[in-house]
């Protein structure tokens, strides 16, 4: 059974910004690998709920929006797993982030995932990693864990402080550009320092455990 607050806000953003759409300049490629992700249903809609889920993310240069020492990135905005194509309403820019008290800053013309905490940590946590992408899949997950790959313990649930925590101290200590989420059925993450690598361990998991069908 499937967490029923999947997709919900868990964050304060109450101090985002809201703007007008951005421009496709500055979504362009990720909105390209978001469509690959869509066309497999590892970023979709749970039909009997109506819950979107998976998200992509990016890190940018957002300081001449505000100035952060912390990684400033660009993600999909919440609840927009249900649309086959996003547009300049459905990205949004973190300019700014506090794990501690579990804020998020935005700059945008939407609220940014839900997972977007988590994303945080884990650009915080290797300098390296300039792409996130968190996907949903029964099979991945389920093979995962039985492989056991690396994951966040069950305990943990999505879009939490205690997520980004064990997020960021389990990178540290990984070989691996990918871990589950034992507390949120289906979830995975896969992260990398480019879009192609990214997206390439993403189809890689899918060709292992859904493709095979292992």
């Amino acid at each position: 059974m499937k967490n029923i607050d999947d997709g919900v806000i868990k964050y304060d953003h109450s101090n985002s910004i809201l703007t007008d759409p951005l421009l496709l300049s500055e979504y362009d490629e990720i909105e390209n690998h978001r469509k690959i992700l869509y066309q497999i249903k590892l970023i979709g809609c749970y039909e009997h709920s109506n819950i979107g889920y998976g998200n992509i993310s990016c890190k940018k240069n957002y300081l001449h929006l505000f100035n952060t020492s912390r990684p400033q990135f660009l993600i999909s905005g919440t609840q927009t797993g249900h649309l086959s194509e996003l547009c300049g309403n459905h990205y949004t820019r973190v300019v700014d982030y506090d794990i501690e008290h579990f804020k998020i800053y935005t700059n945008g013309p939407i609220k940014a995932s839900s997972e977007s905490i988590t994303h945080a940590a884990i650009y915080e946590a290797n300098q390296h990693i300039n792409v996130v992408i968190h996907i949903h899949n029964l099979k991945i997950w389920e093979g995962m864990i039985k492989n056991h790959a690396p994951s966040t313990a069950s305990s943990i649930p999505y879009g939490t402080k205690e997520m980004a925590t064990a997020v960021k101290e389990l990178i540290q200590n990984s070989k691996t550009n990918f871990f589950a989420m034992q507390g949120h059925e289906e979830g995975v993450v896969i992260f990398g320092d480019n879009f192609k690598d990214a997206l390439a361990d993403t189809i890689s998991l899918y060709q292992k455990y859904v493709n095979s069908n292992y």
